[in-house]
């Protein structure tokens, strides 16, 4: 019996561990109070939530400190550990000799046949850059006496691994702090790695407890693999060695390891496996269980050199037959292809885990050599997406002769990079294979990968793609040129997300962090250092990134300044540009147009033609909402005049217009119709005629909520109809076109204004109940 004193409260019963599963893993606690204290939980920043008979239901959201908790607690509950603490206050007894007992709070530990886990949490608001040297020396000197808790409340018998975490949000570590954790066996998961743990836990349930041991036991023994011997036979493929063996799931998923790209390798291994599909895997499961099997191997390669035991050897084939002995450490065979068919197994029974599966290990392998093995099996077959082969370029291009590779896997490479670097500005930001998209993280590398190929920061491919032309980022070799790409770009991006945090933020709905406006602005920074060094007599590859980037700025500052007051209408208006592979170019001469105001003589390639189409457009949209308002602004008139006088007798004519003027004119203009073309006579007005009939004081009253609209900046008058002069004298422009008559910038801004202005109010207007319309 295990002795409570030691660990407390920790809770093994299956129907308790669910419910507080089902508690934290809400997105805020909540509680069921009196009415009559109500109040008092109010204050505390409680929300009502529920109204019940006697009670009421509360809610608050949890705290970042005790979001992270939460998570944590819920991947050991979804890893399927049998024993976990409970609680925010479970306190293990630490004794030292020589000094009294005391109780230390623990935030999560987990515990199963062979395993404990111990966490420490830690969580910030926002991201920030602190030592935590003061907090891993403390739980580095915990180790010792919460190791002998342990053995105290289960017993000398129990020989557990003991695996310790600590787990943050929002926190940059240091090179220094991580060393030190490193040093006392402390593992480190950050937000990404946690997100993946929780992902791939919830996909494959307690079968991922395999892949999480593996991580934090590599190249540890698993007591249960000594001496495990296959028949096999061994022989060579391409010039490696390989072993064709039969073997069981249950020996497999303990020493295998797959290498996800939503994890990357932390010794800098390359990764390429996508990951697990949930679905595929239930499909795969409910087909083993029904009695299915697959014919086809599982591919692995073994880290280490096997041993084997010669039995027999064909010599013209140079293929030996024997016993294999199965690597007994975690992490010791990475799978290359067959991840969804070994985990298909995971949450059937005994008798499924000691069914018999086919295997295929190759000894030794290089991980871009596995990479490579991947892509050719998976490319023909189930085709790997696009995102994959983009993100796996940088493994399997890296040091290519051939230009358009070599910059390929620098920008794919640097792409990752600039994603995990936590506490910069697309730290998270670039979507994962296999893990969804949202809102904020939003960015693809195959977009990425674009604008870094269009900007030539880190190379271009020239004469015919088959010379490489180092860029302004370019180092004296591939990995200078990353360190140097990324250092410029992390200082880059944090000029434009600090300029509008919010906007930032917001990711897709900001329009400032985005594929598009990322792609605009890489080729935007590739042509001001290309200005720079034109402009200046500099060369970019000769200046150290900060001062590279202090120059930048310095080009960037009518961008940035607009940046800092810009309004989430104005992004939207400024930057809402088309879906498809024109976004891109329309966001950046849009930006270059920006600097192009302060610097006139700013004219990268392709600006003048973008300038004349976009002039084209202007003036087709401003001709468009030209005819438009002038429709809408007569059909609008006599709408309220018919529902103030009527249409009998054609009332709202004769009583509505009372300029005779107006009516002759109108009547001498529709005789120039014959009978059978004759319209209503307010279709032979003028524009500035309707001005008059708005304005008569008559009138004035029903027309005056649409009618009234101050010009730009003013305040306004009594009757604020100016604008209708202003648009009968630009409706002239397309009327009567001439070389010297065309629009100028002002007048499109114009024309928006109104238009905008005057379709709102029509659309929040229901003109039949204005308070006016009654005669």
């Amino acid at each position: 019996m295990p002795d409570a004193e030691w660990l407390k409260p920790i809770v093994s019963d299956s129907n308790k561990l669910k419910r507080e599963a089902a508690r934290r893993r809400k997105p805020h606690q909540q509680d069921s109070v009196a009415k009559s204290v109500l109040q008092a939980y109010l204050d505390e920043g409680w929300e009502e939530d529920i109204p019940l008979k006697i009670k009421v239901r509360i809610k608050k959201p949890w705290t970042h400190d005790e979001k992270l908790e939460n998570f944590s607690w819920y991947l050991m509950y979804l890893l399927g550990y049998p024993e976990i603490s409970s609680g925010r206050n479970f306190q293990v007894k630490i004794q030292r000799k020589g000094a009294e007992p005391f109780n230390k709070q623990i935030d999560v530990l987990a515990k199963d046949e062979e395993t404990v886990i111990v966490t420490e949490c830690k969580s910030s608001a926002r991201i920030t850059k602190k030592s935590l040297q003061k907090d891993i020396e403390e739980f580095a000197s915990l180790q010792k006496p919460i190791s002998n808790a342990i053995k105290k409340h289960y017993g000398n018998g129990f020989k557990p691994k003991i695996i310790w975490l600590f787990i943050t949000h929002n926190i940059a570590w240091s090179k220094p702090d991580r060393e030190r954790a490193a040093g006392s066996n402390i593992n480190i998961i950050t937000e990404k790695e946690l997100r993946y743990y929780l992902q791939i836990a919830d996909h494959l349930r307690s079968a991922a407890r395999f892949q999480f041991l593996a991580e934090f036991l590599k190249n540890q023994k698993i007591p249960e693999m000594d001496d495990v011997k296959v028949p096999a036979v061994k022989g060579k493929l391409g010039g490696k060695t390989f072993y064709s063996f039969v073997s069981t799931p249950k020996q497999m998923l303990k020493i295998a390891f797959v290498n996800h790209r939503s994890l990357n390798d932390p010794a800098g291994a390359p990764s390429y496996q996508r990951l697990v599909s949930r679905t595929r895997l239930r499909q795969i499961s409910k087909f083993i269980h029904g009695g299915g099997f697959f014919p086809t191997n599982i591919l692995v390669n073994f880290t280490a050199k096997s041993r084997f035991e010669q039995i027999a050897k064909d010599e013209d084939t140079n293929v030996a037959f024997g016993k294999l002995y199965l690597p007994c450490k975690y992490r010791s065979a990475w799978i290359i292809d067959g991840q969804h068919r070994l985990y298909g197994f995971a949450p059937l029974s005994e008798k499924h885990l000691n069914q018999n599966i086919m295997v295929v290990a190759f000894e030794g392998l290089k991980k871009e050599e596995e990479a490579n093995l991947f892509v050719t099996i998976n490319h023909e077959q189930k085709s790997v997406p696009k995102t994959l082969l983009d993100d796996l370029e940088g493994e399997l291009k890296w040091g290519s002769d051939k230009p358009t590779e070599r910059i390929g896997a620098i920008s794919a490479r640097l792409i990752g990079y600039l994603n995990n670097d936590i506490g910069e500005p697309l730290y998270g930001r670039v979507t994962q294979q296999g893990i969804a998209p949202t809102e904020k993280t939003c960015l693809t590398v195959p977009a990425l990968k674009d604008g870094i190929r269009k900007s030539g920061l880190v190379g271009e491919a020239i004469l015919k793609k088959k010379e490489y032309k180092p860029g302004p980022l370019s180092g004296t070799s591939d990995f200078d040129t990353l360190e140097r790409a990324r250092e410029v770009l992390n200082s880059y991006f944090t000029l434009l997300s600090s300029s509008n945090v919010k906007h930032w933020e917001s990711g897709r709905q900001g329009y400032l962090c985005t594929n598009v406006a990322l792609q605009a602005y890489l080729q935007l920074l590739g042509s001001i250092i290309s200005y720079m060094e034109s402009d200046k007599g500099l060369s970019a590859r000769e200046l150290e990134p900060n001062d590279l980037i202090s120059e930048v700025e310095e080009y960037m500052d009518p961008i940035l300044s607009w940046l800092s007051s810009a309004s989430l209408l104005q992004m939207e208006k400024t930057f809402k540009v088309v879906f498809g592979s024109g976004g891109p170019r329309e966001y950046y001469f849009k930006l270059c147009q920006m600097i192009r105001e302060t610097i006139s003589d700013f004219s990268p390639e392709g600006i003048e033609e973008w300038t004349e189409e976009q002039s084209d457009e202007l003036i087709f949209e401003a001709d468009r909402k030209l005819k438009e308002l002038n429709i809408h602004v007569q059909k609008t008139i006599f709408d309220l005049l018919k529902l103030k006088y009527g249409t009998a007798g054609e009332a709202y004519w004769n009583k509505g217009i009372t300029d005779k003027k107006i009516k002759l004119n109108a009547y001498q203009k529709s005789l120039d119709d014959e009978d059978e073309e004759r319209l209503p006579l307010e279709n032979y007005l003028d524009f500035i005629e309707y001005k008059k009939i708005v304005e008569n004081k008559i009138h004035w009253p029903i027309f005056q909520p649409l009618f009234d609209i101050p010009e730009p900046g003013e305040k306004g008058y009594s009757k604020n109809v100016r604008w209708m002069e202003r648009l009968n004298e630009l409706r002239r422009i397309p009327a009567h076109a001439t070389e010297k008559r065309s629009y100028k910038t002002s007048d499109f801004e114009y024309i928006d204004f109104i238009y905008e202005e005057f379709m709102g109010r029509l659309k929040s207007v229901d003109i039949e109940s204005l308070p006016s319309i009654d005669a």
